[in-house]
């Protein structure tokens, strides 16, 4: 009897031990990390428009989007493990990602049924409430002067209202017109007329003053990305990291900005931003980058561009010597895409800004 509760035991711990072995080596395969990053996007555009539906009925957005915003951060590292071909790194970051927005959209969906009621309790009370207020001080003045005129003496004193008519209605209607205040404020408020966004970087000490320029290899630099959004409406932004020499094309810089062009390079990295109207987004960039300097053919070979923590592949790039500014330079910088709900793709947004680095040889 004991050796056949010893031999159930052995028998269950081979196969616990055989089964999480069998599981810690599995790989996933390219087709399953895609439906894992596939999936995770449709999670975020989903919680994205629950978080827009939000704003739009006056709810505070803030704790969802910072919810968001580190939810992008995770699927943005996902999409750079997928395209290294990291798949069992990507599938597990991309579950991470869904995770983080478990019971996202009924916390929006809460947040926004409360905006709802509360907003009608303040069109009721700001809006019809001070109409009401309005009108009745108007009546109140009006029955008032009558009142006044047929009684012609106040305190044993014979007056003629009359000669007080101007002050007696300016100061009625001036106290109409406060009382009126909120709802005059919801009918004459001038329409926005301007919808745009704003791209920006920063040097490490938060200023537009002292930018990284000198390179030295495998140092580190910081650096500060900001997104203004004044478009009227939540949006999600994506900016792609890109990476070019003195001869490889940038964006175009002029013109429409519906008309305006991205760089026809490869994204190396892409980082995910969701901004509220009337905010900004803003992140720290420590960036370091891997390279040698070829003696024979005078030119920088590029091995990798280090993006807070992430390593993106640089080997195909290279900088060669400019006799003319005396150094091996490449450009830095980021592209910035709006997601259309119409089309559910992004589209270029027309603005990007970048950084010229001069890499130093030793």
């Amino acid at each position: 009897m004991h050796k056949l509760k010893l031999s159930i035991l052995l028998l269950i711990f081979l196969i616990l031990f055989f089964a999480n072995s069998t599981s810690s080596a599995y790989a996933y395969t390219r087709i399953e990390a895609e439906n894992a990053v596939n999936s995770a996007h449709a999670v975020i555009i989903e919680c994205y428009k629950s978080v827009a539906d939000t704003q739009r009925a006056g709810a505070n957005v803030t704790g969802l989007l910072d919810r968001l915003n580190e939810a992008g951060e995770v699927y943005s590292r996902a999409v750079s493990a997928y395209k290294s071909g990291d798949y069992n790194l990507t599938v597990s970051l991309a579950d991470e990602c869904q995770n983080m927005l478990g019971n996202f959209v009924e916390s929006a969906n809460g947040l926004k049924e409360e905006a709802v009621r509360h907003g009608q309790w303040a069109f009721m009370i700001n809006f019809v409430g001070s109409i009401i207020g309005s009108v009745s001080i108007v009546v109140a003045g009006f029955s008032l002067w009558m009142l006044l005129k047929r009684k012609r003496t106040v305190r044993g004193r014979k007056i003629r209202v009359e000669d007080y008519s101007a002050l007696f209605w300016v100061v009625t209607f001036v106290a109409a017109l406060l009382v009126a205040s909120p709802a005059l404020s919801k009918v004459l408020v001038y329409p926005r007329t301007e919808f745009f966004t704003e791209l920006w970087i920063l040097d490490e000490n938060h200023r537009a003053e002292d930018y990284p320029f000198n390179i030295t290899e495998h140092d580190n630099y910081t650096i500060y990305l900001g997104i203004g959004n004044h478009l009227g409406y939540c949006a999600y932004y994506t900016v792609q990291v890109k990476f070019r020499n003195q001869t490889q094309p940038e964006p175009i810089r002029f013109g429409p900005i519906e008309k305006r062009i991205p760089s026809n390079l490869t994204s190396l990295f892409n980082i995910t931003a969701f901004v509220a109207d009337e905010h900004i987004w803003e992140a720290p960039l420590t960036f370091s980058i891997d390279y040698t300097y070829n003696t024979n053919l005078s030119r920088i070979d590029f091995r990798s561009l280090k993006l807070n923590g992430v390593t993106l592949d640089l080997s195909s790039y290279i900088a060669k010597w400019n006799a003319t500014r005396k150094g091996c330079y490449g450009f830095l910088f980021f592209e910035l895409w709006l997601y259309n709900d119409v089309d559910s793709q992004f589209k270029y947004h027309g603005r990007f800004v970048g950084l010229w680095l001069n890499m130093t040889v030793s």
